[in-house]
């Protein structure tokens, strides 16, 4: 024998090219061919890329402390008051009715009062980041019915998220 690597069923030439490759463009070209044969569902994507987005592994957890409404909100369209609380970071919501038929709306307080650049995760999509003013205060619009967590970065400070409610 002379070391010579047998032909594969496509002829020398492809396996010899794969067996050149290192093994960061042996796995681009192994996922090329399996996207090519058997491509994930779209669902699975989406989902894949939106627990993605939902992740922040460093972030504090403010857990619900006070819920106000829950009772009533699920059977109608009455006002909510949930309070979070994290070390040294509270923050207040009150989900109204929104203007709209099914929409909603969040006003928010942070307590210690602070500007702070606030994020709505959602299932399956997020809503655009507002900013606290420097009184802590904060709305947010149109919210269709679904769970929500409010993603909350104060300078200086770990980000803290929110434990998840029902809205609607």
């Amino acid at each position: 024998m002379n070391g010579e690597r047998p032909p594969g069923p496509g002829g020398s030439g492809r396996a010899a090219r794969l067996g050149d490759l290192d093994d960061e463009q042996l796995v681009a070209a192994l996922r090329e061919v399996l996207m090519a044969v058997d491509p994930p569902p779209k669902q699975s994507v989406d989902l894949a890329k939106d627990i993605f987005g939902l992740r922040m592994v460093d972030a504090e957890l403010a857990a619900l402390v006070e819920d106000a409404g829950l009772a009533v909100t699920r059977a109608g369209d009455a006002p909510r008051l949930a309070v979070f609380d994290a070390d040294g970071l509270g923050v207040e919501i009150e989900v109204i009715p929104g203007p709209r038929p099914r929409s909603w709306q969040l006003i928010g307080q942070l307590f210690p009062p602070a500007p702070a650049r606030i994020r709505i995760r959602r299932q399956p999509h997020e809503a655009p980041e507002v900013t606290a003013d420097d009184l802590g205060r904060f709305m947010i619009d149109q919210l269709p019915a679904g769970p929500l967590s409010l993603a909350i970065e104060v300078d200086g400070r770990r980000p803290v998220v929110t434990d998840w409610i029902a809205v609607g």
